[in-house]
């Protein structure tokens, strides 16, 4: 630290360790904007094989990879710091939850050890923060125009497990004025009753014989259809009934009975499996998926986009149709409720983060309403918008500046909320 209490030299160097899914991670971060390492192990071929992330297949893959993937991370930090050891790091951070509970443990087990064997303090991050975080970080350090000026921010962190608005903002601090961020507060004002919309896109992907996760394939395929040639519609969400005396704690100052911004996504891969089958699509849906599966086994590192390209002939305009038309209307209904959402808590800025953020059409039309409404929107980089450890080294900054350390005590916790 400088004499002012800044971070100084190789100050305010943080080891982030992220295995809350099928990602193990890593990376040093300095004073919550620098990042100076980010080592990803994707388990992506692995689960390619059944669909979907299979939680004890995770848990060992973790095993396998936490401690190379971890020394590869303070390798790669050394290009900025030489001669850096975990003697030489401020504190260790690690994922609490949300997440499995088996993969979540990994990573803990292994930051509590490193934390007691290097003397060091170890910071619990909840997943979902460090996926806003990685937004904060990133648009701070390009100047997107997301800052202290527009707070209260709201917060849309859509992936495969989480679709949740949050109204977040940084309180009046004094550590502030010395360089330092205050601590973090968020209120969570809307989120999914039933699928994620990351999930969404891969069921969807999964009946149409395309790969996994689904969320690439799609975004690739849609660019090439007719998006209204199918209407898919959302229903209202029915709020709960007022009742006296009762606020509404979403929005203060509304009827406890008054408008919701929850989501929902099963519905939609419904209506998408019944419109296979009543088009008859289905013989056609296994050639492509027979097709796919020997294309990804000789090229397992083969990319969407690429894959596409390769075997054209398998996509009719019907699918494609389908495809654009079901991005389309997922897309079109985050926007809505997160603007309404925005409008309603009069936030004066909108991040998005999270998987389905590296969507391309969603960060075409988000840009283009924000524009429109005049607010401020922020994506993460495509890098960061999957999960990794540079988001949770970030989201520890402020309370390790604050010195809100975790105790032995520390476990996994697979339901953790935030705000």
């Amino acid at each position: 630290m400088d004499g002012k209490g800044r971070p100084g030299g190789s100050g305010g160097l943080i080891l982030g360790i992220e295995s809350s899914c099928d990602e193990t991670a890593a990376a040093v971060v300095r004073a919550g904007g620098e990042v100076l390492a980010n080592v990803v192990a994707s388990q992506i071929a692995l689960h390619a094989n059944y669909g979907g992330v299979v939680p004890e297949l995770a848990s060992r893959e973790h095993l396998r990879n936490i401690v190379p993937v971890v020394r590869a991370a303070m390798k790669q930090a050394r290009y900025s710091v030489p001669d850096l050891t975990f003697a030489g790091l401020d504190a260790i951070a690690v994922t609490e939850g949300p997440g499995l509970a088996g993969a979540l443990l990994v990573g803990i087990t292994y930051a509590k050890a490193l934390a007691l064997g290097a003397g060091k303090p170890l910071i619990a991050v909840n997943h979902l923060e460090g996926h806003i975080h990685a937004v904060l970080m990133e648009a701070g350090n390009r100047e997107q125009g997301i800052g202290n000026r527009e707070m209260p921010l709201l917060a849309l962190v859509v992936s495969g497990g989480h679709t949740h608005l949050y109204l977040s903002h940084e309180p009046t601090s004094q550590n502030r004025d010395m360089g330092h961020p205050g601590l973090w507060h968020y209120r969570n004002v809307g989120r999914t009753v039933d699928d994620a919309a990351g999930e969404a896109f891969d069921k969807v992907a999964k009946l149409l014989g395309l790969g996994y996760p689904g969320g690439p394939w799609i975004d690739a395929l849609a660019v090439k259809g007719n998006p209204h040639a199918v209407e898919f519609k959302f229903g209202q969400i029915k709020p709960r009934e007022p009742r006296a005396g009762i606020v509404n704690k979403k929005a203060p100052g509304l009827p406890s009975g008054g408008p919701t911004f929850d989501f929902s996504f099963s519905g939609i891969k419904t209506a998408v499996l019944r419109y296979i089958q009543a088009h008859g699509m289905s013989a056609a849906i296994e050639v492509r998926r027979k097709a796919l599966a020997e294309a990804l086994k000789e090229n397992p590192s083969i990319k969407p986009g690429e894959a596409v390209a390769l075997l054209q002939w398998l996509f009719d305009a019907e699918t494609l149709d389908l495809i654009a038309s079901f991005q389309y209307a997922v897309v079109g209904n985050l926007m809505r409720q997160t603007f309404a959402a925005a409008e309603a808590f009069g936030a004066r800025g909108i991040v998005v983060s999270g998987g389905v953020a590296a969507n391309s059409e969603l960060r075409r039309r988000f840009t283009e309403e924000a524009v429109q409404r005049g607010l401020p929107v922020a994506f993460p980089t495509l890098a960061m918008s999957t999960d990794n450890a540079a988001m949770i080294a970030a989201a520890a900054w402020p309370k390790f500046v604050a010195g809100e350390f975790a105790d032995e005590g520390l476990v996994a916790t697979p339901q953790l909320k935030l705000g």
